[in-house]
């Protein structure tokens, strides 16, 4: 019988193909931030975040379906199936929990504090014995810094310029669940065909959410987050459009591009351009507002803008050592 080791390696990216990757993925989700917020207003968060995912695993299934039939391994399709359920109930988790959070937070709150996944990964990390170089821990603690200001200070508000508020607590759990969901790709996306693992994710997710959305709205159908679970054609139609762009764009594209680039790029390092989402999240609100939809969150200020030179400057330095190695290689 074939055994893993027969089988061809799956493909490493160069460090500029596995940036632009992490960097599409990112754009993408933070646009996908101003879809969640405006599909808040008509449906329930698990509700949204089960038929998301399941349209993406459905759209998907064709392409992975045959990559899983070649895997001639048991072994190996155990492992894209562990990997998969692992990485799918971490995704399930934290998607669920940034949906919540939305309800009662900004585009840019939400998506700057979902970037803290950040610092929480290579702390993670350090318990599976990864090493984090200094440069990666300095544009980590830069990107902090940058998503303080960004979501967090406002001297126009309280008294200490410091505001928190129940959404932008959902959205602090969602980053830790992120935080799991890299690691487990960083570890599972080397030996594992991306499109097999992330259809085994975005199954795994959408199928936890559509469950327990049903419980939710069958349980407590009083409740206002129940009565939102409850699936209802006109909701379906009035979040059609924020719907398709999560599923295709933010599901299906942005989340593979995430597994293939995490095949080459550490999780720590994949971790800091991820997070950049948080500033695409904070263009894109700034747009819509201008456009009039005024629901989405505040204007941008000079101390989100700096907050923005911050997280750019913490990437820039975490790439540093990675490519002055690459270079003298």
């Amino acid at each position: 019988m074939t055994n893993a080791a027969s089988l061809p390696a799956p493909r490493r990216l160069g460090i500029f193909a596995a940036d632009s990757l992490l960097l599409t993925a990112a754009l993408i989700w933070g646009v996908t931030f101003v879809a969640q917020k405006f599909a808040t207003e008509h449906m329930g968060p698990l509700l949204f975040t089960g038929i998301r995912f399941s349209i993406g695993a459905a759209i998907l299934l064709p392409i992975a379906l045959p990559r899983f039939r070649r895997i001639a391994s048991g072994r190996a399709r155990r492992s894209a199936l562990l990997g998969g359920c692992l990485a799918g109930c971490a995704m399930a988790l934290g998607s669920t929990l940034q949906q919540v959070g939305m309800h009662s937070t900004s585009v840019s709150n939400a998506g700057f504090i979902t970037g803290l996944y950040v610092i929480i990964v290579p702390m993670l990390g350090l318990f599976v014995g990864q090493k984090v170089r200094w440069n990666v821990w300095i544009g980590a603690i830069l990107a902090v810094a940058g998503l303080f200001y960004l979501s967090l200070y406002d001297p126009s508000g309280s008294a200490t310029g410091i505001s928190i508020n129940e959404g932008d607590v959902w959205v602090l759990a969602c980053a830790l669940a992120w935080s799991f969901h890299v690691q487990i790709i960083g570890w599972a996306a080397p030996d594992i065909d991306p499109f097999v693992i992330s259809v085994v994710q975005f199954a795994v997710t959408g199928a936890t959410a559509l469950l327990a959305s049903q419980i939710i709205a069958h349980g407590w159908p009083t409740e206002t987050w129940g009565a939102r679970e409850v699936f209802e054609l006109g909701a379906l139609q009035a979040v059609a459009w924020p719907l398709a762009f999560a599923a295709l764009l933010s599901t299906c594209i942005a989340f593979t591009l995430q597994t293939v680039a995490q095949g080459s790029a550490p999780p720590a390092h994949a971790a800091i351009l991820l997070s950049l989402e948080s500033v695409f999240a904070a263009l894109a609100e700034a747009v819509f507002l201008v456009a009039g939809w005024t629901s989405l969150g505040s204007p941008m200020t000079r101390w989100k803008l700096a907050g923005c030179a911050l997280m750019f400057a913490g990437v820039v330095l975490s790439q540093w050592r990675i490519r002055a190695r690459a270079a003298g290689a």
